[in-house]
């Protein structure tokens, strides 16, 4: 019976592990990375809300700013993700392993969340009430149809 139950563990360590991965592999196709929709997004959500040249010069300039801290993010998830990946698929599970590269994963991801989320501050704060008022509808829509905006309007 503890046998059984170690299997059913092992079992579903390795479904939830798949499924983290399938998950952070279509965030990733998005913009080469993990995050929302890249440059058209932005563009899109510049043009929904109306932004001014200078507006759309800050938020440029915000964006550009955070790619240099995002890149070796983005390209350390991946190469934790092609690790996590080959204990996955190795010929022997070593349990403690995979939950060491899964913990690994996390922590960046971690890190990106917390990026976006100042990120999203930085931006909203060159926003005017009804530009903010705008961003939170769009994000409401974006939320019911299970899509990620590149911008928090939190």
């Amino acid at each position: 019976m503890l046998n059984n139950r170690r299997n059913m563990v092992r079992v579903f360590v390795v479904f939830c592990i798949a499924a983290l991965t399938a998950v952070a592999s279509i965030a990733q196709a998005g913009e080469g990375g993990c995050g929302g929709g890249g440059k058209h997004h932005r563009h899109f959500i510049g043009k929904k809300l109306g932004l001014t040249d200078a507006q759309k010069a800050q938020a440029k300039a915000i964006f550009t700013a955070n790619r240099t801290v995002v890149k070796p993010l983005r390209e350390s998830l991946r190469t934790e993700h092609k690790a996590l990946q080959a204990l996955i698929h190795a010929d022997t599970v070593n349990e403690a392993a995979i939950r060491t590269e899964t913990a690994k994963i996390a922590g960046i991801e971690a890190d990106l969340n917390v990026n976006r989320a100042n990120v999203g501050a930085q931006f909203r704060t060159i926003l005017t009430p009804e530009q903010l008022a705008t961003l939170k509808t769009l994000k409401m829509k974006w939320q019911t149809k299970g899509e990620v905006p590149a911008v928090s309007a939190q």
